[in-house]
């Protein structure tokens, strides 16, 4: 596949880091299917029917309205359900743990399908994109996918290891990594730059508000959850040199590193952030910073970008910039995340879900949902894009920021810690540790010490 260089500075370059970082490859599993040969309709399933669950999320303001066009073009009837993250988790765990099949198609990632995969609750979608009857292959052209980005849904079962190997569990929708965004009148007022270390920010965090006027320094979430060490915080404490696995393969949330990691964050929090910060989600996150009640958005998710630049959603959108996250004692590194699509194994109609998997995903329909909000782009085609070139050029301080930002994010961004189908309840366990820390229970050794040791019975190490 050949990619124009501005495109690879811009989205490949995350991808690459993905697909470095934990070794992908673009295997893909060896199927056949009685239909394979035969030709291609969007038809074959008319009549069926099924249900989609979503997770709130710019995404699905972006796909809803074309819905309608899908049922008009396959003659499948489409009920879409779209549930906060946790409920949206908790509901289709149990859907898919009692095998009732009541979601043929849901949101996922590819940390989330490590579970799904090795319990055989989702299908493996190679025998559905290989077979010429089931997909239109030269109009879909999963060979315009970036390929880390693709293989980070590919994983052989194998714990702790296999990423990017085996089959394919779901197929992309947008891609995350993270950014500083912050309020260039609140920092020229207050005499601020831009923080380029940890060291700058935790100085400057008292600085940048006292709360008054509903004007605080800065959010980011801290919900207890499994994505704070995985995604936001976790940018941090790569950037630090912590780790899940040590180099001796033993779990090592309780290092050094990851102590001072935490201690800071907490500082820069107590400083900047209002009381009410430990309980705040992403889409606290997004929300609070796009109502122009902070100075700055930290380590937050690049994909919200649309959100603060829509004047229908936010009150900063002439006052907003954007700039790469701080470097740490271990230099400057991120995060990543992929939304994507998969397919309950129990789902009682197989080629209707396959057929708006399919459509979902392919480059005509994922370039209007970007349009629409969904970023970042998975596929080069979507880059390439005139339309979307154009919109996301005016974003930032000075014209091309956002775009210079995510090229830079790319260099760094990856999936942080190997496959394990414990992996979000051994998170949610050092999620807990941070914010015992953060409440005044307990000293951030003692408490990383104590979730070392449950994550490690958790994760068999």
């Amino acid at each position: 596949m050949k990619i124009k260089s501005k495109q690879v500075r811009l989205a490949s370059l995350f991808t690459v880091a993905v697909l470095l970082f934990t070794g992908c490859s673009s295997n893909s599993t060896d199927t056949s299917s009685d239909s394979m040969g035969e030709e291609f309709s969007w038809t074959q399933a008319e009549g069926s029917e099924i249900t989609v669950l979503l997770t709130a999320h710019p995404f699905v303001d972006s796909i809803q309205p074309r819905i309608a066009d899908f049922e008009a073009k396959t003659g499948i009837k489409v009920n879409i359900e779209t549930l906060a993250e946790a409920q949206a988790t908790e509901k289709l765990l149990a859907d898919l743990s009692t095998k009732s099949g009541i979601y043929d198609v849901f949101m996922s990632s590819p940390l989330s399908n490590w579970q799904y995969a090795t319990a055989g609750w989702i299908n493996p979608l190679d025998k559905y994109l290989e077979n010429s009857g089931l997909t239109d292959i030269s109009n879909y052209n999963s060979n315009d996918f970036f390929p880390g980005i693709l293989s980070a849904n590919r994983w052989d079962l194998t714990p702790l290891s296999g990423l990017g190997k085996g089959s394919l569990w779901g197929l992309p929708i947008n891609s995350e990594s993270y950014l500083l965004a912050y309020r260039p009148s609140v920092m020229k007022a207050k005499g601020l730059n831009v923080p380029k270390t940890y060291t700058e920010l935790l100085a400057m965090a008292g600085e940048l508000g006292d709360g008054k006027g509903s004007r605080y320094g800065l959010i980011t979430r801290f919900d207890k959850y499994w994505d704070l060490p995985y995604l936001t915080f976790g940018t941090m404490l790569a950037s630090y040199g912590a780790t899940l696995i040590g180099t001796d393969g033993k779990v090592a949330v309780a290092s050094q590193s990851s102590i001072d990691a935490t201690n800071d964050f907490i500082s820069i929090l107590k400083k900047a952030s209002p009381s009410g910060a430990g309980a705040f989600t992403w889409s606290d996150a997004m929300q609070g910073f796009a109502g122009g009640q902070y100075a700055m958005s930290l380590n937050e998710a690049d994909l919200f970008a649309p959100t603060y630049q829509d004047p229908k959603q936010s009150k900063i959108t002439k006052d907003i910039g954007y700039a790469v996250t701080p470097e740490g004692p271990a230099g400057r590194k991120a995060g990543a995340w992929i939304w994507s699509l998969s397919m309950n194994s129990a789902t009682k109609n197989e080629i209707a879900s396959w057929l708006f998997l399919q459509w979902v995903t392919s480059p005509e329909v994922m370039i209007q949902t970007h349009l629409n909000g969904n970023m970042n782009p998975v596929r080069a085609s979507a880059w390439e894009d005139p339309q979307v070139a154009k919109l996301v050029e005016s974003w930032g301080e000075t014209p091309g920021q956002y775009k210079e930002v995510v090229s830079q994010m790319g260099n760094v961004a990856g999936i942080l810690y190997p496959p394990h189908p414990e992996l979000t309840r051994a998170l949610d366990v050092w999620a807990g540790a941070i914010q015992k820390t953060y409440f005044g229970k307990g000293g951030a050794k003692e408490n990383l010490l104590n979730a070392q040791t449950e994550i490690s019975k958790i994760l068999g190490l």
